[in-house]
């Protein structure tokens, strides 16, 4: 049984048209595509299945091989869901390290740039040009009203 799967594994290996239907997943994974599922797949697939069929797609893409693949890609799930991860129990990134990178995220989501300035200043003189226009109208509707 072990060495029909091996086999057919081997085959995969070594497949012209594996590869190529390997490359459309990869073109796939790696854009967002509209698909018309209820919120809940389409959520599902998105967050939870992409990742890890992104990663085994590059892995064999780069390898071509499936057994070092699936190992690639189990070592890259550990990796980023529980050894990198912030929120997982087992993060070994040190506290430090994620003290400061808060801080520095609230920092530069405070600090307000020079062109965010002038793109406010830009929008407040269009809304008030345009309210201008807007009163401008509204006095030559009085006036041609009460003409007549």
């Amino acid at each position: 049984m072990l060495d029909i799967l091996n086999n057919a594994v081997n085959s995969l290996n070594s497949s012209t048209f594996f590869a190529g239907i390997m490359m459309i997943c990869l073109n796939i994974g790696s854009r967002y595509i509209q698909i018309n599922l209820d919120e809940s797949t389409e959520s599902y697939i998105k967050y939870a299945l992409t990742k890890e069929i992104l990663v085994f797609t590059i892995s064999w893409m780069a390898t071509r091989n499936i057994y070092m693949a699936l190992m690639l890609t189990a070592v890259f799930v550990v990796l980023a869901d529980f050894i990198f991860n912030e929120k997982s129990k087992y993060c070994l990134l040190p506290k430090k390290f994620i003290k400061t990178r808060k801080a520095s995220e609230i920092l530069n989501s405070t600090i307000i740039t020079d062109k965010e300035i002038n793109d406010a200043t830009e929008l407040l003189e269009k809304a008030k040009t345009q309210k201008m226009k807007m009163n401008q109208l509204n006095y030559l509707d009085v006036y041609n009203s009460n003409k007549f």
